[in-house]
């Protein structure tokens, strides 16, 4: 077979070693220079982190909710799943092959209790945790088959549940359904009135991530129409694209490549060394999960955090959800 097609590789590879020094270190001054800055924290600073498991809000922001907390501002997190579908996270926990709806029950629980901790372990409350309680691995199947009451709610295949909990309802009648999770998202806005929010990118190739995005759109537009003066700064961020950023091993967090960074370029926030142990302390915290793949949580622990601003406009506008885009 021939090899013909790495030749525009080789080249490329040349023409780059072949660039004068002086201009790669002008062109790198250039891109420092252009990047966006970080949110502006303060004292006044409400953050809300959207968090599809238990988890997902240290490995992206632990480091932010440090200083939102350190500025005298307050912090949110809303975890829209208790991480309960994770079947080979269950078999290393329980040591059996046999696992019940008993058993996934039993480690969202177990997360829960990590969540809390790991809140603590960043200086914040263990009430700064709102847990939502719907299906872990069935948010998309939400958006797409499981919508409205016109028909039955969703049941997860793990828990063989239809509903949350009833202390993690805001609303009695909360079931496995789209609207549902929306409504309860937009309670949430309502009344905590967050200057910032942090969710991830629809790009994100989790599922429950991507489709995390679209229920916070709707929840906007739903607070908006109630609401028309109520505004929010939207930072999105993501955990799950290709190898990233497992396969870059350098201090700092690098920006997924072939991903662009969104309407404002992607934003970086640096971390000082001490953000950085609570950081990692936070996310040992998670012991189910440092079991699971303690390598994925440490990709996370570096010197600096990043995100991105969507475009506006795509914040305030309801997106017709039943046809939405679920990796």
């Amino acid at each position: 077979m021939t090899r013909t097609w790495f030749l525009p590789w080789i080249l490329a590879a040349v023409a780059v070693l072949a660039w004068p020094a002086e201009d790669m270190l002008a062109a790198r001054r250039h891109q420092e220079r252009s990047e966006p800055p970080p949110p502006m924290i303060s004292g006044d600073t409400r953050m809300l982190v959207i968090a599809p498991h238990p988890d997902d809000e240290v490995l992206a922001a632990g480091g932010l909710m440090q200083q939102v907390h350190e500025a005298g501002g307050m912090v949110r997190v809303i975890y829209l799943t208790d991480g309960d579908g994770f079947p080979e996270g269950v078999k290393l926990e329980d040591r059996r092959h046999a696992i019940t709806y008993v058993d996934y029950r039993g480690y969202g629980r177990r997360r829960q209790n990590e969540a809390r901790t790991a809140l603590t372990a960043l200086g914040l409350e263990k009430t700064d945790a709102l847990f939502l309680g719907f299906p872990d691995s069935g948010l998309c199947k939400l958006i797409r088959a499981y919508w409205s009451d016109h028909r039955s709610a969703y049941r997860s295949p793990y828990t063989r549940l239809t509903r949350p909990p009833v202390s993690e309802r805001t609303a009695p009648e909360t079931a496995y359904r789209g609207e549902d999770l929306t409504q309860e998202i937009a309670a949430i806005l309502a009344t905590f009135r967050p200057t910032l929010v942090l969710v991830p990118r629809k790009e994100d190739q989790h599922p429950d991530h991507s489709a995390a995005w679209y229920f916070l759109v709707d929840a906007l537009g739903d607070v908006h129409r109630v609401s028309p003066d109520f505004s929010t700064d939207v930072l999105t961020y993501i955990v799950h694209y290709n190898d990233w950023p497992f396969a870059d091993g350098t201090a700092a967090l690098p920006a997924p490549p072939g991903l662009r960074g969104g309407a404002s370029g992607w934003i970086r926030v640096a971390l000082t060394p001490a953000q950085v142990r609570a950081k990692k302390s936070a996310l040992r915290k998670y012991r189910t999960q440092v079991r699971a793949m303690a390598w994925f949580l440490d990709g996370f622990v570096r010197s600096n955090e990043i995100f991105s601003r969507p475009t506006p406009a795509s914040t305030n506008v309801v997106l017709p959800l039943k046809h939405g885009v679920c990796w």
